[in-house]
């Protein structure tokens, strides 16, 4: 199947009903999941104001698998996730899974295993989860007011140990399947 490199411009109504300009069709969340999975290109316009609300729409299509039984989001990360909105690292911690995501997909084969999959995961979940930690401790430490500079600078060193051990497990090749 050939993929056209100008998205699709797909509006969406008042009614939340979705129009595909391309096909002049409507179309639903799932065709739109569809498209993702396709990697096809598309933006969604408020069919009223024009405003590109891609992100909500995209959010929603998650929300709706979440919801369905195949949710994939664990609720600690969406926690951590939520606590990072309106931070001022909120650009970072975007540009951070954005690249996290883009390095899993570009591990993957299209021979890859099962079992390989499941443990390219595993490993990837873990990093996932020592990046959130770091988050975290950022955050434990903008609390607490009463800290000594010792302390902080330590706590400093600390995760910059972490970030180096986080940057050694990206650059690692992922391990074959047995």
């Amino acid at each position: 199947m050939s993929v056209s490199s100008a998205p699709v411009v797909i509006k969406k109504y008042a009614n939340r009903r979705l129009y595909d300009t391309e096909l002049s069709a409507y179309i639903t969340l799932e065709n739109l999941m569809d498209m993702v999975k396709l990697d096809r290109a598309f933006v969604i316009l408020d069919a009223r104001t024009g405003d590109d609300i891609t992100r909500g729409v995209l959010a929603q299509v998650m929300l709706e698998e979440e919801t369905r039984g195949r949710a994939m989001l664990p609720v600690a990360f969406l926690r951590q996730l939520i606590r990072c909105y309106g931070d001022s690292r909120q650009g970072e911690v975007s540009d951070y899974l954005e690249r996290m995501m883009g390095e899993f997909m570009d591990r993957q084969t299209p021979d890859a295993t099962g079992d390989g999959l499941e443990a390219l995961g595993q490993e990837q979940a873990a990093v996932v989860r020592q990046a959130m930690s770091l988050f975290t401790s950022l955050y434990a430490v903008e609390r607490a007011g009463n800290r000594t500079v010792e302390n902080l600078l330590q706590e400093i060193m600390d995760l910059r140990q972490q970030v180096e051990t986080l940057q050694g497990q990206l650059a690692r090749p992922p391990r074959a399947a047995d």
